[in-house]
């Protein structure tokens, strides 16, 4: 995807006011653990009026340690499959959900570039990760996805927030 840092940033404005406006009509609400993105997801959500309704808190776990402590990341995961991974991704958003008591809540982590990277996850590449209680299940849904995209810095990290705030509002779909 080729689009602007400013086409991007408000899409995800636009997304952020409609995850806002359902999650405050069905009392649903939202948190985040971030890693590449540092705080963007929580933040495009917080910028929109009556955010406080919905959004708990955000984590930014940029460090491994962090993520193992705050959000209880396991260290074998992070030892076996790396900071950026499925795994990972998974386990930050489960922590996430735990730590704030919410009901969906995503992470992000991965290479925003320009350098960093591996040779099967190369700069560009990310995982989002969501986890959401679902009313007739006893433990919390947990998924991840697996994206990359070509561009600047700002540009992947954008894009990260496109993917989180998506995944939140499919999540939101579902339980209408």
């Amino acid at each position: 995807m080729t689009d602007s840092f400013e086409q991007i940033s408000a899409h995800n404005e636009e997304l952020a006011r409609d995850i806002v406006e359902r999650a405050s009509a069905r009392g649903v609400t939202v948190s985040t653990a971030e890693s590449l993105t540092a705080g963007m997801i929580s933040s495009t959500i917080a910028d929109i009026p009556g955010a406080s309704a919905v959004l708990r808190g955000g984590a930014v776990t940029y460090c491994d340690e962090i993520k193992h402590r705050v959000l209880g990341v396991e260290q074998e995961t992070l030892d076996r499959y790396t900071a950026v991974s499925h795994q990972t991704a998974r386990e930050m958003a489960a922590g996430s959900l735990e730590l704030y008591q919410s009901d969906i809540a995503v992470s992000a982590t991965g290479y925003a570039g320009p350098g960093g990277g591996t040779e099967d996850d190369p700069a560009g590449t990310f995982y989002i990760g969501w986890a959401y209680r679902a009313a007739d299940w006893e433990v919390p849904v947990v998924d991840s996805v697996r994206c990359h995209y070509e561009g600047d810095r700002s540009c992947v990290r954008a894009h990260a927030v496109a993917e989180a705030l998506g995944r939140i509002a499919l999540v939101l779909n579902s339980m209408e």
